[in-house]
């Protein structure tokens, strides 16, 4: 329950389930759409092809009506007959024709589409006539008909489109006509189709056919949409196809690309979620840290001013007068002092990192002894403690451009810690090593370690060990963040190498210039004992 009030992860199943119950609806229409798209694009193409036949047999019809509007008084003029007949265009017409009844004979008048009279060929000839006998037999019965345009498809090579010649009283007088060529007809109907679907459907690429036919094609190609042709060749049947995408891949398409949209929008939802809960656990988080910052400085300010204050009031009131008694509470005191000190100068310090207005004053610095002068201001205080130091050093280190006070506040940090983290074990190893042309300098402490998985986080600011015993020990959680800013601000780095329950090593790596080299001086070398 402490977990859940102090982050905001339990608000990931609040947001998570509406995201994962949005997406499955989108899914479901998206699915939805893709079968309407299907649908919608074959009633496209249905649409398309009924315009189509549609247009082809308006054409047939007027340019049949107009080419069979023959008078009475012209249909015995050969030469008015030519004139008129010339100047028409029936699609896929082969020749025309005339048919003057009388009560015993037929006259008959042929013309091809230039308008020159012409002899027919038999096939023609008899089909020609086939027409004509219907026509002739209901002028002998004095049949009254209207001028509608009739067509007659019993022989499918010789399709004719036929229309009574009527006198005043509606009475049937001859019939004239147009033949039409199977192929030529083909061609202009396709031609026709093809024009319309370009005019209506500019940036769609549909292809149209025109047969007797339509085998099934064959696998991976596309079927044609048709219908059957409804005036004349109406045993044919027209067809269309998207050239593009069939309806179903067109649906597919557009499915896979609104799935691609949905998803990209859900994953960015999906982050900016994360993203926001991340940051305000991080600032819950940071808060707390916060929290337990100012604690546990409040903690570790209090304490050594008590202490001082005490000893201090001892000293005054004259309780202490054996001059070992003075000098113990007087390194009481001083202890207290540089304890309170580092305290408030990582507070500074971490101030001015914050602010980015830490300044370093670099200066050929002789590393080995300001490590020895740190360690011996940590180790008189703590001598009657028991706690022990040993220091080793090679016998020439090359100076290096140091800040001095910054670089012994990181030694004085790194000390602190081993110290307070030692769990017992009142040894601390510290050592200056030269390896790849780095200066190597080790704190090593014999204490209660850091686990792997948080030796990363131990040099965030506030960030501390999430241990029982770590958290038995006060600290303000500051120090090793400035120890990496420090060093890293010296051209170095900082590394750790620690096993819970036997001690952890940190150890400052910093690169050694060949000025610094040619600079370095001769020293004895440095033994344990020399600090013992």
């Amino acid at each position: 329950m402490r977990f859940l009030r102090r982050s905001m992860f339990w608000l990931v199943p609040a947001v998570l389930i509406p995201l994962a119950a949005l997406l499955v609806m989108q899914v479901r229409f998206l699915r939805t759409l893709e079968q309407k798209t299907a649908s919608a694009a074959q009633n496209w193409l249905r649409t398309s092809l009924e315009l189509v036949t549609s247009e082809i047999e308006t054409r047939y019809r007027t340019t049949a009506k107009a080419a069979l509007d023959v008078s009475v008084a012209d249909a015995g003029d050969a030469g008015a007959l030519s004139r008129h007949f010339a100047a028409q265009k029936v699609p896929g017409a082969r020749s025309y024709f005339t048919a003057v009844f009388d009560e015993h004979k037929v006259d008959f008048h042929r013309f091809d589409t230039n308008g020159v009279e012409k002899e027919a060929a038999l096939e023609e000839k008899e089909a020609i006539k086939l027409v004509a006998v219907s026509w002739h037999v209901a002028h002998k019965m004095q049949r009254i008909a209207t001028p509608a345009l009739h067509v007659d498809e019993r022989d499918p090579k010789h399709r004719i489109i036929a229309r009574p010649m009527l006198d005043e009283s509606m009475r049937i007088v001859g019939v004239t006509g147009v033949v039409l060529d199977d192929g030529i007809a083909r061609a202009s109907m396709e031609q026709i189709g093809k024009r319309i679907l370009k005019e209506r459907y500019p940036q769609h690429g549909v292809a149209l056919r025109v047969a007797e036919k339509f085998p099934r094609p064959a696998e991976g190609v596309r079927e044609f949409v048709t219908q059957p042709l409804g005036f004349v060749f109406t045993d044919w049947r027209a067809g269309v196809r998207d050239l593009c995408a069939s309806p179903e891949e067109m649906a597919a398409v557009n499915f896979r690309n609104n799935m691609m949209w949905t998803g990209g929008t859900f994953v960015i939802l999906l982050g900016g979620v994360g993203l926001a809960l991340g940051a305000v656990n991080r600032q819950m988080r940071l808060s707390q840290m916060k929290s337990d910052f100012v604690s546990n400085v409040s903690h570790e300010l209090r304490t050594p001013l008590s202490s001082i204050r005490v000893f201090g009031e001892y000293m005054r009131l004259g309780r202490v007068e054996k001059p070992e008694k003075i000098r113990e509470y007087g390194e009481y005191i001083e202890a207290e002092s540089r304890r309170l000190t580092q305290l408030i100068n990582n507070i500074l310090d971490f101030s001015k990192i914050e602010a980015s207005e830490k300044q370093y004053r670099f200066a050929e610095t002789d590393v080995v002894d300001l490590v020895e002068q740190t360690v011996h201001a940590f180790e008189v205080p703590l001598r009657d403690h028991g706690v022990k130091f040993s220091m080793s050093a090679p016998a020439s280190v090359p100076l290096l451009q140091l800040d001095a006070d910054a670089f012994g506040q990181v030694l004085v940090n790194l000390l602190d810690n081993a110290v307070k983290y030692s769990n017992g074990h009142k040894e601390i190893d510290v050592g200056i090593t030269l390896a790849d042309g780095d200066v190597r300098i080790a704190i090593r402490d014999f204490g209660i370690g850091i686990p792997a998985a948080e030796q990363k986080k131990i040099f965030e600011k506030f960030y501390r060990v999430g241990s029982t015993l770590v958290h038995d020990v006060k600290g303000s959680g500051l120090g090793l963040s400035i120890v990496r800013h420090v060093v890293e601000a010296h051209g170095g780095r900082i590394e750790v190498a620690s096993t819970p329950g036997t001690g952890s090593t940190f150890t400052i790596v910093l690169p050694a210039r060949a000025e610094g080299e040619a600079k370095s001086r001769v020293r004895a070398l440095r033994t344990e004992g020399d600090h013992a």
